[in-house]
């Protein structure tokens, strides 16, 4: 990976852009600042994510009363942090792929990255923490909740099914992701085609949300203490190899890019350091943070003689019946 990263340093042009590369090809129009298409579903993906998650809620919450009341037992009984947190992901979805973070990464690459690390690790841990697998489920109707539970019974013994939604298989997934994107033929090719840029803008949060899955959901996935301390260790350095590489390379590594930050009158090689460190540093201090909050919730857990602390433990004793209320 280092190695076809770097291989792709133009040569001749240690401080600018690579000869041939037209300007103004980025798939978000190069900075006009309208609504467009892809906007729009942003906007409705997060409009009907909210509602699922509200209606879920107050079907949590009792099948008496309704409206703000009922969602508000339920976010009770979900714990109030974990209702909180999934507001909070889908601010930050919001933050990451609307105007103007999303128009200024066309022009700068620092501002791109940060809108990957935004996805990444704030987004997708905190839509993780906020359990909608087991929230929006409950928004269905009765007949589609029951379809869902059979499905997820005869599913659950299916070997593929079973190696899917292992920890280490979702590590994979969002590592080799992360460096896919990020290696100069796709990472370009997501900047000329809006298509490729929404299918990289999904895998980066769908296998992220994978990964921390599997550290923050309540209920039986969730790994222990020092597994999750481990696991999220593990994840830290693959990241923070990608900043380095970004940050210490000598020249442009993303012509179109580069194409754009120069016509937009910056340097494109310091645009592209500021980048890695976007990626090296606040990445690793959401990973230690992670790893420090972990230790904590483990050493409290096992003052409590093992007893969880956590409201949707309960909730998620019994999920089918949940969803089948």
């Amino acid at each position: 990976m280092l190695s076809t990263l770097l291989s792709a340093v133009p040569n001749g042009v240690p401080n600018g852009v690579p000869n041939g590369v037209p300007s103004g090809v980025l798939a978000h129009g190069g900075g006009t600042y309208g609504l467009s298409p892809d906007m729009a579903g942003v906007v409705a993906a997060i409009a009907l994510a909210t509602a699922g998650y509200l209606a879920g809620l107050r079907r949590l919450g009792g099948r008496a009363g309704g409206g703000a009341g009922a969602a508000s037992r339920g976010a009770r009984r979900l714990g109030r942090a974990r209702a909180a947190a999934f507001a909070a992901g889908l601010l930050a979805m919001a933050v990451a792929l609307l105007p103007p973070l999303d128009h200024l990464a066309d022009e700068r690459f620092a501002a791109h990255m940060l809108q990957h690390m935004v996805l990444i690790a704030v987004a997708a841990p905190l839509l993780a923490l906020g359990a909608p697998e087991l929230v929006v489920p409950l928004a269905l109707p009765r007949r589609w909740r029951r379809r869902l539970v059979l499905a997820r019974h005869a599913l659950r013994p299916v070997p593929v099914v079973r190696w899917l939604m292992l920890p280490v298989t979702a590590w994979l997934a969002h590592i080799t992701v992360l460096w896919f994107w990020h290696l100069p033929g796709p990472y370009d090719l997501a900047l000329r085609s809006e298509p490729v840029h929404v299918a990289e803008h999904l895998a980066f949060l769908g296998t992220a949300w994978l990964l921390w899955w599997h550290v923050v959901t309540p209920g039986r996935s969730r790994l222990s203490g020092p597994a999750a301390m481990l696991y999220m260790f593990v994840t830290m350095l693959p990241s923070a190899a990608l900043g380095a590489v970004l940050t210490l390379a000598p020249a442009p590594l993303f012509p179109v890019q580069a194409a754009e930050v120069a016509e937009s009158g910056g340097d494109p090689l310091f645009d592209q350091q500021l980048a890695g460190l976007v990626m090296w540093v606040p990445a690793d201090l959401v990973y230690l943070g992670a790893f420090i909050a972990l230790f904590l919730v483990w050493t409290r857990t096992a003052r409590r003689d093992g007893r969880p602390a956590d409201q949707a433990e309960e909730v998620l004793a019994a999920p089918d019946e949940e969803v089948l209320r």
